[in-house]
């Protein structure tokens, strides 16, 4: 993994996902590069100088919170951009290439009930780079055991598994796929991709009403070190999303979240 994004709010759990994607980049040689998750927008006119200075300000924050945490890392990068976040997001992208997007769960949301906040829920959402979601105020612990769910193995291009295949192949992780039958399977979903089957240890089953629920069924049989599952354009995580929240009781995990965007 050549590039990984990290963008930070202003909230106190910001230092551990700067630290906890300086520790993942370290295992790769990757460039960190930072961003404000919170870029300043100031419409009316006459209003150029208030938006210079919020943004001079958030930069200095985002600098200042670099300097206290990565000073051990040299390949930091601060990235400031006119645009939002999702348009910072695509722009790179485009012109670098971005392998991985690492997030906190929450960033100002404070609601107990919610377990990804609107940053995370948007990138996941809105953009089609991999995200890892990092535990709250968790450190990076390599994985020995990855769990990959989902309710059909079709695969449409083989650079979704890339990031998964960088976390396996150097950690020498041992992979589980579970494949849930949900409501409307069909016996082409039973079809998994062969470049899944040949990384795969085992191959497990559950019959459930949403992917989640399988996983539930067999996370403390499986014990993962991470949870692996795809975003699809029509898929489970879409029709969570009314707004850009996931709250607990739709889906929740208490290890690193690595969602895959499964696209054409």
């Amino acid at each position: 993994m050549k590039n990984i994004l990290v963008p930070l709010g202003i909230s106190d759990r910001a230092p551990f996902t700067l630290k906890y994607a300086l520790t993942v980049a370290a295992y790769f040689d990757s460039t960190v590069y930072v961003v404000d998750a919170y870029p300043t927008h100031v419409n009316p006119i006459g209003m150029t100088n208030v938006k210079a200075r919020l943004d001079e300000e958030n930069h200095l924050r985002i600098k200042k919170l670099v300097s206290e945490v990565g000073t051990q890392y040299k390949k930091i990068k601060i990235v400031k951009s006119e645009q939002d976040l999702l348009g910072t997001i695509k722009k790179l992208n485009q012109t670098i290439g971005l392998d991985l997007v690492v997030v906190a769960p929450l960033n100002n949301d404070f609601d107990d009930k919610v377990f990804l906040g609107r940053i995370a829920g948007s990138i996941i959402k809105r953009s089609d780079v991999p995200v890892l979601v990092a535990p709250l105020n968790g450190a990076f612990i390599p994985p020995k055991k990855m769990l990959m769910a989902f309710k059909t193995g079709e695969v449409k291009n083989l650079s979704t598994l890339k990031v998964l295949m960088h976390f396996q192949d150097t950690f020498q992780a041992r992979l589980k796929l579970l494949l849930v039958k949900v409501p409307g399977f069909v016996n082409k979903n039973h079809q998994i991709d062969d470049a899944l089957t040949m990384r795969a240890d085992k191959m497990i089953f559950s019959v459930n009403a949403t992917v989640y629920q399988g996983v539930l069924e067999h996370f403390q049989s499986s014990k993962p070190d991470m949870l692996v599952v795809f975003k699809r354009e029509r898929g489970f995580f879409e029709k969570l999303w009314e707004t850009d929240l996931i709250f607990k009781a739709d889906f929740y995990c208490t290890v690193p979240l690595l969602v895959l965007k499964n696209i054409d």
